[in-house]
């Protein structure tokens, strides 16, 4: 009996002890409620969300609503800085254009009564126009009447040239015949003169024979003489011979005399022939002379003939246009009338536009003030860091790299580009600079781009601490008085930044095992998909995952698989594994594209029975967790890592105002599929 009563008080004891402690989580999970609601209240969204169990707890389901509240909220603020931003632009163009339209219609206005005046003096212009046109007309009617004349006259030259060619040639071909007989005489006489010559010596012969006749009969007298009586018959013919022989002389002196004379007479008739020759020759050549240039001239005449036919197919172009001209000369006549007509209308609708215009400036400017009324009601929301008031002297340039190749660095954009916005008006310049991986190998472009900064004097660079290959050029603008600061990663030498703004990265592998466990009762497979070790953010995750999965005796790690940061290798590696293990239920992905492997997974028609647990949430992935092939997202606030570094540090030049740490942690929320629906896409 006292054993029972020993129990009895023990269970007792035990369930007093249970119920203070459960009074106390109660306690403390209700001041956790209470203190983010009192935030909420007040406006404060840059808080992490309310853990949850998953109970219908009235504590759990109180935290479920105010993280979508502050989820939604958060995303709802978000957006309307974005499209305020956005917005105030299109307000400032509509402003100038309608400045500039209203200035145009008040010009337009103005010169619509010139318009009138000018368009009556073009009335008057067409008319003299006209006039000339016609007057241009006759004259060319009379230049086409003289043309045709030359034509005549040509045509007449060009056969009078033709006949004239035809009887040059006639005369030339007789002056050939001629020329060919007088060769022909005075070859004849070449070959008299050589049978003269033969003459001459026969002559000469003659006369040898004569002079031996002689000398025979002066010998036959000596000897006759000296026969005497007997030789006296000898004598006589001696005497004979000689008589005979100077007789022969004589006749062939005679004929020698008369060969003279026809040898002087055929020099001359020879020499007569060959000037004759030669003159004949010379008047040929004359003639061919002659005969070219009648030739040409005849050419020469067709050509001219030619071409002014050629140029009287032109004139009858001229009267067409002319006739076409005329034509467009009185349409323009009557339509200048029609703008006199108008001018006058016109004046009236641009006074209409006018009023109109000045309208639409007041709406304008009711619009800007409705814009300034969002932004002073944006600013009762603490969602980020808020500009520091003080105004600097200088202008202040900041410049921030980013990735720019998925939802999440968007994000970081819109964030700097909203922070741009909030410090355009406090004398600070701030540059974006996007850095697109599938563009090829950018460091050589970022360390250009940081010399750049490093010449323009910037006063600060803002970078992802996972760029590697810069640090050189980052440690050459530190040397020069830049201030750098990290964002979503810290870079491998700390020394070089003042401070890094983060997410806490093995926190949130922590979280990611939490959840994975979460979706298969804490009992299955789970896989690694791990992104590159050469950003630190991706081994954090990994180990925060594989600390706190330790604790899930019941799960099991069944393999890793390393993947580039790149969406298709994620997409191309998810798919062959899921292939090779379809017993896996979970796949933890490190790196920031968890739509390519909820792709892979689909494909794989895997959906609902293998879940991507990841990180960065954005509007692409929402049907990727209605439909079961994302398990858990865990976001890390890109819109405030794009702002949030750029306005501390605008603060920290401006007023000195110290970072709040030397690392800085960003909010992070948590998706799935119990609270997909609620969401607001942004």
């Amino acid at each position: 009996m006292n054993g029972f009563w020993i129990v009895l008080s023990v269970i007792e004891l035990l369930v007093i002890i249970a119920g203070v402690i459960f009074f106390i989580i109660e306690g403390k999970n209700k001041k956790a409620l209470s203190e983010n609601a009192r935030l909420l209240s007040k406006g404060k969204l840059n808080i992490d969300d309310l853990p949850v169990k998953g109970s219908v707890r009235d504590t759990d389901v109180i935290a479920s609503c105010l993280n979508l509240i502050r989820s939604n909220l958060l995303t709802f603020i978000e957006s309307t800085k974005q499209n305020t931003v956005i917005l105030s632009d299109a307000v400032e163009k509509l402003t100038s254009s309608m400045r500039t339209n209203t200035e145009g219609n008040e010009h337009i206005a103005n010169n619509t009564i010139s318009v009138g005046e000018r368009t009556e003096k073009q009335l008057e212009m067409v008319q003299d126009n006209i006039s000339v046109v016609e007057t241009n007309a006759r004259k060319l009617e009379e230049i086409a009447a003289a043309m045709e004349e030359i034509t005549d006259l040509l045509g007449e030259t060009a056969g009078i040239s033709d006949k004239g060619i035809e009887s040059l040639e006639g005369y030339n071909r007789e002056m050939d015949i001629v020329s060919a007989d007088l060769n022909d005489i005075n070859e004849t006489l070449t070959r008299f003169n050589e049978q003269i010559r033969k003459v001459y010596e026969v002559g000469d012969f003659i006369i040898d024979i004569s002079d031996q006749l002689k000398l025979l009969s002066f010998n036959a007298s000596i000897e006759a003489a000296r026969a005497g009586e007997s030789g006296r018959g000898f004598a006589v013919v001696a005497g004979e011979m000689t008589a005979m022989s100077e007789q022969t002389r004589e006749g062939m002196d005679r004929i020698s005399s008369i060969l003279n004379e026809i040898m002087s007479s055929s020099s001359g008739v020879s020499e007569s022939i060959s000037k004759c020759t030669d003159t004949f020759n010379e008047s040929k050549e004359a003639f061919s002379e002659v005969n070219s240039s009648f030739r040409v001239i005849n050419t020469n005449s067709n050509r001219i003939r030619s071409k002014i036919n050629d140029i009287n197919t032109k004139f009858d172009v001229m009267e067409r246009n002319y006739d076409h001209s005329k034509n467009v000369a009185d349409s323009l006549y009557d339509t200048a009338k029609d703008i006199n007509e108008m001018t006058a209308e016109i004046a009236g609708v641009s006074q209409e536009v006018s009023a109109e215009a000045i309208q639409i400036g007041e709406n304008t400017a009711a619009l800007n003030g409705m814009l300034s009324g969002i932004r002073k009601l944006l600013r009762r929301f603490d969602t980020g860091v808020v500009p520091s008031s003080k105004r600097h002297s200088g202008e202040i340039k900041i410049a921030m790299f980013s990735m720019y190749d998925n939802d999440f660095w968007y994000g970081v954009k819109r964030g700097a580009v909203y922070a741009e916005s909030e410090l355009s008006g406090l004398g600070c310049k701030v540059r974006f600079v996007p850095i697109i991986p599938a563009e090829g190998d950018y460091d050589e472009k970022i360390r250009n781009i940081i010399s750049e900064l490093i010449d323009q004097k910037y006063d600060a660079i803002i970078y992802p601490g996972f760029i590697r290959g810069v640090e050189s050029s980052l440690r050459q603008a530190s040397s020069k008085g830049i201030k750098l600061m990290t964002f979503n990663c810290d870079c491998a030498k700390p020394e070089l930044r003042l401070a890094c703004l983060k997410s806490d990265s093995v926190a949130q592998g922590k979280a990611a095992a939490k959840a994975a466990a979460e979706l298969i009762g804490k009992n299955g497979n789970v896989g690694i998909l791990m992104g590159s070790n050469s950003i630190i953010g991706n081994i954090e995750r990994r180990k925060g995952f594989v600390d706190e999965m330790a604790a899930f005796k019941s799960v099991r790690i069944a393999g890793e698989v390393s993947v580039k940061d790149d969406g298709n290798d994620v997409y191309t590696k998810t798919l062959e594994w899921l292939k090779r293990d379809p017993s896996l239920q979970v796949l933890f992905l490190t790196n920031g594209y968890p739509e390519d492997a909820a792709r892979a997974v689909t494909d794989a028609g895997r959906a609902g029975r293998t879940k991507v647990v990841g990180f960065d949430l954005g509007p692409a992935l929402f049907p990727y967790i209605k439909s079961g092939a994302i398990g858990t997202i865990i976001s890390q606030d890109s819109f405030g890592q794009g702002h949030d570094p750029i306005v501390l540090m605008y603060n920290h030049i401006v007023d000195g105002t110290p970072f709040p740490g030397e690392v800085i942690s960003c909010r992070s929320s948590i998706a799935d599929a119990s609270n997909i629906d609620e969401l607001i896409e942004a």
